[in-house]
């Protein structure tokens, strides 16, 4: 094969085919098929071949005598020194090198290290997109939209990496055709507090003989399944009392419900809830042992407290200490404690990543003055005493955080964002009313007066002068928080009462319009769904 002869363009992206542009994504495509397809690839071991003095495996496809193929260079590699080439290569060239041949679909870009490195710079995570794709019989048909299934059915099965790319795609398909269905789901009137992800909704009731309910969500098309969870005896009692705030918050591995500082955790492994193990968190590891630690004096100490799940990590503050806990939810053991207020104060938000602990308080002072702070706590190669600390003018209302960036959303006009350059951490201000990071980790979209506007975070951050770009006009309402959905598309709350918009950033026109009833309220944005709820149902609109 003469790699010369490949037209590859590197400002245009082939999906399944046809070429399309990276920023202005077409989807349209058709489904063709070879009568002289020979999809036997395998592998076979070269006695021959000697690379630094060890012995390699060769690469070869079975060809059928009728039908012979040009000569492939790349046959005659190990397919580790293939994956080390291809994985140098930009990303539209490796989707353009799917239609170079079946030897390349099938078995050299067929690698989880190659579709894992692109997944990671698209922050596309298995985890997240594990749950796509299972409405089967959308997927029989050859319809537009689908073609990857039935590329799957001639190819053969594809890497776990790939196979999560391709269903991250299918979602940004969906989106763009409005391909993807809404789904009602009744709610008990005396329902007192609810919690939404993509993949279980948890309605609590004290009324109830099992108070605790949870919605599996499996998907479009797919019945709803309904399960009461077994409950904890000390939690039923604390419920029963109907005097302390109940708290829930929970990711696809676990599910917490946390009053007054007392943790009960579930584990979550194929739609099944387990117990899993319930502690007081605070410094002495002993207390909650026995019934009388759970006394009033106690509990109300602790009604302010505010906790926040990163994967198996749990952080939680005590407003009235001043203090903070890590707990590895794996263990049950509370492994580290910070000291981030000498005096009493409120926690207005606070934020858990994979090493980073963010916590905005206010602090009152002499004469009623008030005083506003932002604390970052870097928790990688640094002492539990590195932590930064921005003064603000007014209450942070909530972080938002990527690998290299932190934004402070905060009631004020300026929002400082944090990023590390070379070890060191810098901070630069925006004029803004709200913001939000691409998932991709390369752009903050922000809005002034109604608009759009797109600021490089990368090329701002090599360079001494801002990148900045607007990209809509008057085409929101300031009340709401751009929050996005995946690389593609943010959720913004609409110039029309009662709606909201799905905004395409990169061709930069709004390619859906949610039009509510009066009474519903935005619960939940996920990678999978959008979930509205007002007092009688859930709707849930489902990308997959």
């Amino acid at each position: 094969m003469n790699i010369d002869s490949v037209q590859i363009e590197l400002d245009n992206m082939n999906i399944d085919c046809v070429n399309t542009k990276s920023d202005n994504m077409n989807i349209d495509y058709t489904i063709t098929k070879s009568d002289n397809m020979n999809i036997d690839c395998t592998r076979t071991e070269s006695d021959n071949m000697n690379i630094d003095g060890k012995r390699t495996e060769s690469i070869s496809s079975s060809i059928s005598e009728e039908s012979p193929e040009p000569y492939d260079i790349f046959r005659q590699l190990p397919l580790e020194v293939i994956t080390k080439i291809v994985r140098q290569l930009s990303f539209n060239d490796v989707i353009s090198l799917k239609s170079v041949s079946k030897a390349w679909r099938c078995l050299y870009l067929n690698q989880n290290e190659i579709w894992a490195n692109i997944c990671d710079d698209l922050n596309i995570r298995v985890i997240d997109y594990s749950r796509c794709l299972n409405d089967r019989s959308r997927h029989d048909s050859e319809c537009k939209g689908y073609a990857e299934a039935a590329s799957e059915k001639l190819f053969g099965p594809l890497c776990d990496y790939w196979l999560t790319f391709n269903h991250y795609i299918m979602i940004i398909r969906n989106i763009k055709n409005n391909d993807f269905p809404t789904i009602y789901i009744p709610r008990c009137s005396r329902d007192e507090y609810s919690y939404c992800t993509d993949d279980y909704i948890v309605n609590i009731n004290s009324y109830n003989k099992q108070p605790i309910q949870v919605i599996v969500l499996s998907g479009a098309n797919k019945p709803i399944v309904k399960k009461y969870l077994k409950i904890f005896d000390q939690l039923k009692k604390l419920i029963r009392l109907r005097k302390y705030p109940l708290k829930v918050i929970g990711n696809k591995r676990y599910l917490v419900l946390e009053i007054c500082s007392v943790i009960f955790v579930y584990s979550i492994v194929r739609t099944e809830f387990t117990q899993s193990f319930f502690k007081v968190i605070r410094k002495n590891v002993e207390f909650g042992l026995n019934q009388e630690d759970f006394d009033s004096k106690f509990l109300n100490e602790h009604r302010e407290t505010k906790f926040d799940l990163y994967d198996h990590k749990l952080a939680m503050v005590h407003p009235s200490t001043g203090t903070l806990f890590i707990t590895d939810l794996r263990t049950g053991k509370t492994y580290k404690e910070l000291k981030f207020s000498s005096k009493r104060c409120i926690v207005n938000s606070m934020k858990c990543s994979d090493y980073r602990i963010m916590i905005g308080i206010t602090i009152m002072k002499k004469k009623g003055i008030e005083e506003y702070l932002a604390i970052v706590y870097h928790m990688k190669g640094c002492s539990q005493d590195n932590r930064l600390k921005i003064p603000l003018l007014k209450p942070v209302s909530q972080f938002k955080v990527t690998n290299n960036c932190i934004g402070v959303e905060n009631k004020g006009t300026a929002t400082p964002f944090i990023t590390k350059i070379d070890s060191y951490l810098k901070v630069f201000w925006l004029e803004c009313e709200t913001f939000s990071f691409d998932c991709t980790r390369k752009y903050i979209y922000y809005t002034v007066n109604q608009s759009i506007f797109q600021y490089d975070l990368l090329k701002s951050m090599l360079s001494k002068f801002e990148v900045v770009q607007k990209i809509a006009i008057n085409a929101i309402s300031n009340l709401l928080p751009l929050t996005p959905i995946n690389d593609r598309y943010l959720l913004v709350r609409s110039t029309f009462s009662n709606s909201y918009d799905i905004f395409d950033v990169k061709e930069h026109i709004s390619v859906r319009s949610i039009q509510l009833t009066a009474g519903y309220s935005l619960v939940h944005v996920g990678k999978l769904s959008i979930v509205f709820s007002n007092s009688k149902e859930f709707m849930v609109v489902a990308f997959n």
